[in-house]
């Protein structure tokens, strides 16, 4: 996942020319496989060396910037776009998006405003979704299905929405790609800080866990918690997980129940985002992630 290309005053979210050259050039050595992921959502069409590649918000850079270097490799992009931010500073206009639409970049839905859903009310979040449907159709003549959330914030409430309009739905938290979580589907952020190769050649060789459960499920917890239980398909022996959240990373305590992992964080996390990254090196590496609003 990107945002912003060749914006150096904003590294949290902008990836450098050069830094993006060397994503594709070592992809396409590798020989990997680009599709779009409205493919990528069905099952039977994905290799081992698959990758999508998202870009979220609709920048101005991501138009003039990032996509010829997007086509100079020969590479599909979906964009999520917010509809509200269209044609304001720093954004692409309409015209621009439909010209992106006929070079073939796949548009799908990122809300109209770019709120946090889950501090929205039920009739706000159609609001937003219905609102960002019809201009886009209007505007584009399409109609998205797939969803990416903002920030990648969500909640049970809010997926529950979703189901309605979309197929699929993407957050911004990292992990291998699983259709087991089809309305929280992880995606590697890339940007200044986390935009090493070394880092793009390890998590593009990530694989994901089978029929992996996590609770509490809801990714939005009312009430902050120190305990998460952790089970897998695949079995628990060798897992590790790291847990952060803006005060940073926290100490745990690892208790096995059965064939699940019960995890106890030293102090309670604070409000905010809290992101667990669970990997286990078994003949590849596996990676789970997952992300948590915290009241």
């Amino acid at each position: 996942m990107y945002h912003r290309f060749g914006e150096t005053k904003y590294p949290s979210t902008n990836i450098t020319v050069g830094q993006l050259e060397n994503h594709l050039q070592y992809l396409k050595e590798e020989q990997f496989e680009f599709i779009f992921v409205k493919d990528l959502i069905v099952p039977e069409s994905l290799t081992f060396k698959t990758i999508s590649i998202t870009v979220d918000d609709a920048y101005l850079s991501f138009y003039e910037v990032g996509l010829p270097i997007f086509e100079k490799y020969n590479i599909p992009v979906t964009l999520f776009l917010n509809t509200e931010n269209v044609g304001g500073n720093n954004y692409m206009s309409w015209s621009q998006l439909q010209d992106a639409l006929s070079r073939g970049v796949d548009i799908q839905n990122h809300t109209h405003s770019h709120s946090s859903l889950p501090k929205l009310s039920e009739a706000e979040i159609i609001l937003e979704i219905e609102n960002s449907q019809k201009l886009i159709l209007d505007n584009l003549n399409i109609t998205p299905h797939l969803f990416a959330y903002p920030f990648g914030e969500a909640s049970a409430a809010v997926q529950k929405i979703v189901m309605r309009y979309f197929d699929a739905a993407f957050g911004q938290h990292s992990g291998a790609f699983s259709i087991d979580q089809k309305y929280y589907i992880p995606r590697f952020p890339l940007n200044e800080n986390y935009g090493s190769i070394e880092r793009v050649r390890d998590v593009s060789r990530t694989l994901p866990f089978s029929k992996i459960t996590f609770e509490p499920s809801d990714p939005y917890l009312a009430t902050p918690s120190k305990r998460f239980v952790l089970g897998s398909a695949d079995g628990i022996e060798g897992i590790k997980c790291y847990v952060n959240d803006f005060q940073g990373s926290f100490e745990q305590n690892i208790t096995t129940l059965e064939n699940k992992l019960l995890i106890e964080l030293n102090r309670l996390p604070v409000s905010g985002r809290l992101r667990f990254n669970c990997t286990k090196v078994d003949q590849g590496v596996y990676w789970f992630g997952y992300q948590y609003l915290i009241n």
